[in-house]
């Protein structure tokens, strides 16, 4: 037989696939790099680039408003990054590595997705970087030179808001003033000094907070917003209900620049005109403390849950809703909330306390939280802490300023007190006397919850429930509303609640403190279109 003859293999080499790149942009954050190319700018050099190149080019361009000065902080770069790990593209074109990472994680994890093998191609129309050790090396000098830039910025910000600062100068919005261009210093407004001095006047007098509101929007009290690269345009801005509130807790107006839990007296160091006297924002402060205190423990008050909490849901007043017991037809005593605004609509002005509580224990049934919502609730609450901590210290001022206020009352009764002339009525002195004792339970109150603050001021983790205090709380509390005493049902629903507005229905609907308000946005469905997360 014949030798068979075989045909020798050819090893022949697949033509390499062209490289499919994204084409990556990112804005500038206010304040960063303001000479760093605009979005639509870089997409063009970087889409120029790619013809004259002959690059492909996959997709739309991704177009990233997320700062990167901190780590984690833009969502379309990391998806970026997980779609060339599962193979949707090849490569990144971007117009400088300054726009793909400003951090040393994120430096890290490109330079890594390099040396894998999973990013395979760079390409920058301001840079010219090859795949290899110098490339890399040059790629790493601009990532370090990127963060040094950041570094440097941030430093010099912060240097430069403190020197300023110090001199009583802030880039904070204050009603009623103005910044001179040249001195930076804050000076009266001509248009609106007068009139929201006005309205610290009424609040001192004792009218509501809507009643000023409405007076400043009867005299036009407004101011209009500049052009900046986050507002595109000019708006009129009218002071709300809420913006009033924050005004009357503002220190600032009689001279305390309160920025980041530091504080500054103007009045020693700039031509500062304050607006009201210490004197006036302590009796103030004081005032709403009042309004707002609740004495379950009181010799004289009887114990009312809820007090403080529930406000009319039609004329929307800032003053409470009365709380007492009514006499109904049977005979029988209940307890009601009823709004005592003159002006108010609403059909029925008096509302059993049942329509609230059997409202609020159905609410709280399906109210139940696992491990998962309790990472979500941990995440949350390390996001706002310093926020937190901000409002704490705002909330802190506010309470000394009452405090020094009811001394003062305390030290003038005291002295009225021994007085007294001989053959003053003892009903008189009875009266004097129970003052005296309902200001010190006052004064103690407020050192009470001042003490308080300053712990979770110092430690900010005090804010923080623990996970078994969390879930336990979140799991149990429709079960420790309904067995609760009138005392334990109240501290329950300040743990949870910042208030409760009822409607001429008689329909609550509740404000929840965080972090249960942004773990019942994904319970709305469940717990009811009206109820205020």
């Amino acid at each position: 037989m014949g030798k068979i003859l075989k045909r020798p293999v050819q090893h022949t080499e697949e033509p390499a696939k062209p490289l499919r790149y994204v084409l990556y942009a990112r804005k500038s954050s206010e304040g960063e790099d303001a000479q760093a190319q605009s979005v639509p700018d870089q997409i063009k050099f970087c889409q120029e680039y790619a013809e004259r190149e002959e690059l492909i080019v996959v997709g739309d361009p991704i177009e990233e408003n997320g700062s990167a000065w901190t780590a984690n902080n833009r969502p379309l770069f990391t998806q970026m990054l997980a779609d060339i790990t599962a193979g949707k593209y090849d490569g990144i074109l971007s117009w400088h590595p300054d726009r793909l990472s400003r951090t040393m994680l994120e430096s890290g994890m490109i330079m890594d997705m390099l040396d894998s093998g999973i990013i395979k191609d760079l390409k920058f129309p301001t840079v010219q970087y090859t795949n290899n050790a110098a490339g890399k090396l040059l790629l790493n000098i601009l990532f370090a030179m990127a963060k040094n830039y950041t570094d440097s910025s941030s430093e010099n910000i912060r240097r430069g808001v403190g020197s300023s600062f110090e001199k009583g100068k802030s880039g904070a919005f204050k009603w009623g003033y103005m910044r001179d261009e040249v001195t930076g210093y804050y000076e009266p407004d001509p248009k609106n000094f007068d009139l929201i001095q006005r309205g610290w006047q009424m609040r001192a007098d004792g009218h509501t907070v809507t009643e000023i509101v409405d007076f400043w929007a009867k005299n036009d009290v407004h101011r209009m917003t500049k052009i900046t690269r986050k507002n595109k345009k000019i708006r009129k801005i009218t002071i709300t209900k809420q913006i009033a509130s924050h005004l009357f807790h503002d220190p600032f107006y009689f001279g305390i620049l309160v920025q980041s839990g530091q504080e500054v007296d103007m009045r020693q160091i700039s031509n500062f005109k304050p607006m009201i006297n210490e004197d006036t924002y302590n009796a103030i402060q004081a005032m709403s403390q009042k309004r707002a205190r609740v004495l379950p423990f009181s010799k004289r008050a009887t114990f009312y849950p809820l007090r403080g909490l529930v406000f009319c849901g039609v004329c929307y007043s800032t003053i409470p809703m009365r709380v007492g017991k009514n006499k109904s037809a049977s005979g029988e005593y209940g307890l009601t909330y009823r709004c005592d605004n003159k002006a108010c609509k609403r059909s029925i002005k008096s509302v059993r306390a049942k329509y609230i509580f059997n409202d609020l224990y159905q609410v709280l049934e399906q109210m139940k939280f696992t491990e998962k919502e309790y990472d979500k609730y941990s995440k949350t609450i390390d996001g706002y802490t310093e926020e937190k901590v901000q409002g704490l210290r705002a909330e802190r001022r506010s309470l000394e300023g009452a405090r020094k206020h009811r001394k003062k009352e305390l030290d003038t009764k005291a002295r009225q007190l021994t007085g007294l002339p001989e053959g003053t009525p003892e009903i008189a002195r009875k009266t004097l006397v129970q003052d005296l004792e309902d200001l010190e339970n006052t004064v103690i109150d407020l050192d009470e919850k001042i003490a308080e603050i300053g712990k979770k001021v110092t430690d900010p983790a005090q804010i923080k429930m623990k996970k078994e205090e969390f879930l336990n709380l979140a799991n149990s509390v429709a079960d420790k509303m309904r067995a609760g005493t009138s005392v334990e049902k109240d501290i329950l629903a300040r743990i949870l609640l910042l208030n409760i507005h009822l409607d001429d229905e008689r329909a609550p609907s509740y404000l929840w403190k965080e972090p249960f308000a942004t773990l019942l946005q994904s319970k709305k469905i469940q717990l009811g279109a009206r109820e205020r997360t």
